[in-house]
């Protein structure tokens, strides 16, 4: 007996599973009769969308649509600002008529069987139709491009300037902004393309730090050196003051190398220099820049004053007026530097002046870096072979004498010329 009634249990169960498919079927005769009609179990935004037709299913999914995407579908704020994009300044466009196509292809477009069996699920369980969107990523991204333009503020170097009393005052630097749009467009991307408008984001631009930072110049509290030169003025006075200002506010961090052609860079008529006097391959040429190597040869002096070691230096083929034989530093674009490091525990700052016919280089620092020491330099040998010392003293005794090195110049006869010729 048990063995009939689960037969008959079982019987029972495939013959209502055939009803609710001919029923499903049924019901579905008429939408299959026409295939412009959704079938029963087909949802969208809680709306039942058995029986509806192209047009009304394109009537409601647009109205749909309309109500996702307000005037004001992405808000950006900073802070007080605001800023508000509407569907059509960014091209938003619902999917609409892919979402018709999907409500009404459900339970069409296979076999007969494959047909029944999506309409049987469909029936069941239900079919929801959600909307999608597109958007141009080109119009967003022009869009940020203008606010990052608009919150965008360049850092401010903190520095350092001299009266002509010689004291020192510190000018703190501003932390710079930048605002970064890859990651806006790629949190606003899912929102929009999901319709889950009005979508609201607050964005915030980057702390650009300067390169000098108020602690960078916190300890810097006197002059350490300055060495000054005269010149003529005229055009290789202007290369002069050019290549100097580079030098102004300087600032060169413990154990680090300064390069002269790095912080001065090309010297081009692009960059306002002039034809001057140089030397090249022995003979004074004019050529555009002249008059440069015054001042690497000025900052030499400053830095072996300041006692900071040059780690690369190169004598000029013939001994200048402008500085003391031995204690010149040529400089050519690409060919020839002139470098040298901090070896102080504390950062180092450059300050140029050029007034008049002079040309005044002060290195700045801390005092206690010189542990009490008076820097002088001192040349023997003869004009065209000499050697360079620098003497340390304390209340007026000399405490060391550091060998820097020695030189060997030509002696052309067309130098007193060439070393007081007009500046043009």
């Amino acid at each position: 007996m048990k063995i009939i009634a689960s037969t008959l249990k079982i019987v029972g169960l495939a013959l209502g599973i055939v009803m609710l498919a001919v029923g499903i079927a049924a019901s579905s005769s008429a939408a299959l009769a026409d295939s412009n009609r959704v079938l029963p179990g087909v949802v969208a935004y809680g709306k039942d969308l058995r029986g509806f037709d192209r047009d009304m299913l394109t009537d409601f999914l647009e109205s749909v649509a309309a109500e996702r995407m307000p005037k004001d579908s992405v808000i950006l704020t900073c802070g007080e600002q605001r800023w508000q994009f509407s569907p059509a300044e960014l091209h938003i466009k619902a999917n609409v008529e892919e979402c018709v196509e999907e409500a009404l292809g459900i339970g069409r477009g296979g076999t007969f069987v494959e047909n029944l069996r999506e309409q049987v699920f469909c029936y069941t369980y239900g079919h929801t139709v959600t909307l999608s969107a597109v958007f141009d990523e080109t119009a967003l991204a022009t869009k940020l491009d203008g606010i990052a333009q608009e919150l965008h503020r360049d850092p401010f170097n903190a520095f350092v300037t001299l009266d002509s009393l010689g004291n020192i005052y510190k000018t703190g630097g501003i932390i710079g902004k930048e605002l970064k749009t890859e990651p806006i467009i790629e949190a606003l991307t899912p929102k929009i393309t999901a319709l889950k408008l009005p979508t609201e984001l607050e964005i915030a631009p980057d702390d650009v730090p300067p390169y000098v930072s108020d602690t960078d110049i916190s300890a810097i509290d006197g002059i350490l050196a300055a060495y000054t030169t005269t010149f003529v003025p005229g055009d290789r006075g202007d290369n002069i003051a050019i290549a100097a200002s580079h030098l102004n506010g300087v600032l060169i961090r413990s154990n680090a190398v300064f390069s002269f052609n790095n912080a001065v860079g090309q010297r081009t008529r692009d960059a306002g220099y002039k034809d001057a006097g140089v030397f090249i391959d022995g003979r004074l040429e004019q050529d555009v820049g002249g008059g440069v190597c015054q001042v690497s040869s000025t900052l030499y002096n400053a830095i072996l004053l300041a006692g900071l070691n040059s780690v690369v230096r190169t004598a000029h083929y013939y001994p200048s007026l402008y500085c003391p034989p031995g204690r010149d530093a040529t400089v050519a674009d690409g060919l020839l530097d002139f470098c040298f490091q901090n070896i102080y525990p504390h950062n180092v700052y450059l300050q140029s002046a050029v007034s008049g016919d002079t040309l005044t280089i002060y290195v700045l620092g801390t005092w206690a870096d010189l542990n009490g020491n008076i820097i002088t330099l001192e040349n023997d040998g003869t004009e065209l072979n000499p050697s360079v010392w620098r003497i340390y003293s304390q209340n007026g005794q000399v405490m060391a004498r550091e060998f820097l090195h020695s030189d060997s110049y030509s002696n052309p006869k067309e130098m007193e010329q060439v070393d007081n010729a007009p500046q043009n």
